[in-house]
């Protein structure tokens, strides 16, 4: 019975009581308004990842290149970001707190791609739902008043699966070539996302065609993956100029995957994304190397050379890595007391359950070309197992759990709709039934 309620088509919405305009300039509206809160009551001066952001997109602007001192050009981080930033700040001046209030326009642009997948995906009233949810969603509503790469890389995700739905409803060359271009801009943004771009390009090789893995489908992930290739060519020919070496997204695979598997550790807890210092006899071997990609390679090899002798060690760091990416904390977007170090990310526990069951539900029913959902999701996982998990690594697959979350809420509410439809007109006949017993029984007066 539960079975059947879940499968059968949600309850039909006249076309006049959803007006989506209406509903998306209020989603944009509530969105841009939250963030540019955030950024004008918690400003974030940058630190760390933020500070490094800020000083490679002020060398561009200063016409030093894209370094972090004059003449000694890097590739640690790849690119796209900082340019970003260079744009705004060729605007307005190398003034952060003016780049945290363009990326809350930017915040209320990447609302409205949720709705966009939604509806491509799973359907009109799901989409609206999902823009309501995202627009007062904590960490997405917290991200622009921090420079995190993270601002302009759900924007250019979100943009790549639209893309992709849109290639899935019709198979066309210049539809996979604007799919390859935005996956590539994403690499460029965040190479983490290298994950995410291998499963939407198998996807789309899989079920473009009329059969899996066609000669249709894959001419069209060949187009996507040429037009990424050709997107990344820039900034590998500027990496080769600069170092005489190939690198395709940056040097800082190197410390990454050995902080992966041999972090910096406090007493016995691991600490991921801290960079150990020279008391490491590996770290301070590698900075003798005479450049960032010697330095990269040496690291590389240590850490890859370990885990050929002992292959245990990986899988034994898995289940605390995927603890720390699914813990409902958050220390790097979600403002926090000092003292503290971390706040509850409330809006993270309150999507789970009904993220679950909306993603139960569109497998139960078969919603079409629901894979790309899964995408993010999936990606942020073999992310989190290959290299490690926070919080802020999670941040891309939860535009997902919220377009789920919304599917779960309305058949909810659908189904207590015909619940309480159907139970007014048994109430009033059990009403009648029993109002004709009484005058049967008690003698009309006189």
């Amino acid at each position: 019975m539960f079975d059947r309620w879940v499968i059968q088509p949600m309850a039909p919405v006249p076309a006049r009581t959803i007006r989506p305009r209406w509903h998306l300039l209020a989603i944009f509206a509530v969105s841009v308004t939250l963030r540019l809160l955030a950024v004008a009551y918690y400003p974030e001066v940058p630190t760390n990842d933020p500070a490094d952001y800020h000083r490679l997109a002020e060398s561009v602007v200063a016409g030093h290149g894209y370094a972090y001192k004059p003449g000694k050009p890097t590739a640690f981080r790849v690119c796209g970001y900082p340019l970003f930033l260079a744009a705004t700040y060729g605007v307005t001046g190398p003034d952060w707190l003016a780049a945290e209030r363009v990326q809350a326009i930017l915040g209320g642009c990447t609302v409205l791609l949720v709705v966009a997948l939604a509806w491509l995906v799973v359907g009109e009233r799901e989409a609206i739902l999902a823009g309501y949810i995202a627009s007062v969603y904590p960490a997405l509503v917290w991200l622009p008043h921090v420079l995190l790469s993270e601002n302009l890389s759900v924007f250019l995700q979100l943009a790549a699966l639209c893309g992709a739905a849109l290639l899935l409803r019709q198979p066309r060359a210049n539809r996979a070539l604007a799919l390859g271009a935005l996956l590539g801009l994403n690499l460029l943004t965040r190479g983490g996302s290298l994950f995410m771009a291998a499963l939407l390009l198998v996807g789309v090789a899989s079920t473009a065609g009329e059969r899996p893995f066609g000669r249709r489908g894959l001419r069209l992930a060949a187009l996507a993956v040429l037009s990424m290739l050709l997107t990344l060519t820039p900034w590998i020919v500027r990496n080769y100029s600069a170092f005489h070496h190939f690198v395709p997204i940056a040097t800082e695979d190197g410390i990454t995957l050995y902080i992966s598997y041999w972090p910096v550790r406090v007493g016995d807890k691991p600490i991921w994304g801290n960079v150990p210092g020279t008391e490491d006899p590996v770290v301070a071997e590698a900075y003798r190397a005479e450049t960032e990609v010697g330095m990269s390679r040496h690291l590389r090899g240590v850490a890859l050379g370990r885990l050929r002798k002992d292959p245990a060690h990986a899988l034994k760091l898995v289940p605390i890595k995927l603890l720390n990416l699914l813990v409902p904390l958050d220390w790097e977007i979600i403002p926090h007391r000092a003292r503290a170090g971390r706040s509850v990310n409330y809006g993270y526990i309150a999507l789970c359950v009904p993220a679950l069951f909306g993603a139960w539900v569109l497998q139960r029913r078969q919603v079409p070309h629901q894979w790309v959902l899964w995408v993010p999701p999936a990606s942020v996982l073999l992310l989190a197992c290959a290299f490690y998990g926070s919080p802020r690594f999670r941040l891309p697959a939860e535009p997902a759990l919220i377009i789920f979350a919304a599917s779960g809420l309305l058949l909810w509410w659908d189904h207590a709709s015909r619940l309480s439809r159907a139970a007014v007109p048994v109430g009033f006949s059990s009403t009648g039934r029993q109002a004709r017993r009484i005058a049967e029984v008690v003698p009309p007066e006189g």
